[in-house]
């Protein structure tokens, strides 16, 4: 990493760490009003939850909860150089193969004779139907 990825990644850092304490400040002033009107159902679990499920998934696309990388390392820096890499080495050696077969048909087309064309068999035209018109029904008399 350069300086410049470092001061950004410590930037994204301690934006995180300022979420982290306004959630808890925040949510400490729910449960505050919560316990003063009297308790009962504790209705900021639903704020907790929620915004928790928000600053989680922050801290993990930040690499603060190392263990998830494990799990899932797709998200990690490494592996996206990893995959670059693997997907650079693999174009280089198709266009290799590209070229090489390339260079094989050129070679084929010199040795091989032309193919001439066969004449397409001709198909015996069908004759059309001639429509004719229904006489239109008679009426029964009464």
């Amino acid at each position: 990493m350069n300086e410049h990825q470092v001061r950004e990644h410590v930037r994204k850092l301690r934006r995180f760490y300022t979420d982290a304490l306004i959630y808890a400040v925040v949510n400490l002033g729910l449960i505050l009003i919560w316990a003063i009107s009297g308790g009962g159902y504790f209705w900021p679990i639903w704020v907790i939850i929620g915004w928790g499920i928000g600053l989680g998934v922050h801290a993990f696309s930040l690499g603060l909860i190392p263990q998830m990388n494990a799990m899932v390392p797709f998200v990690t820096a490494e592996w996206e150089d990893q995959q670059v890499r693997r997907m650079m080495e693999a174009g280089y050696k198709d266009k290799e193969k590209e070229e090489k077969k390339a260079a094989h048909k050129a070679v084929l087309k010199a040795t091989v004779k032309p193919k001439v064309a066969k004449p397409k068999a001709l198909k015996p035209k069908i004759a059309a139907k001639k429509k004719t018109r229904s006489k239109p029904h008679a009426r029964p008399k009464a």
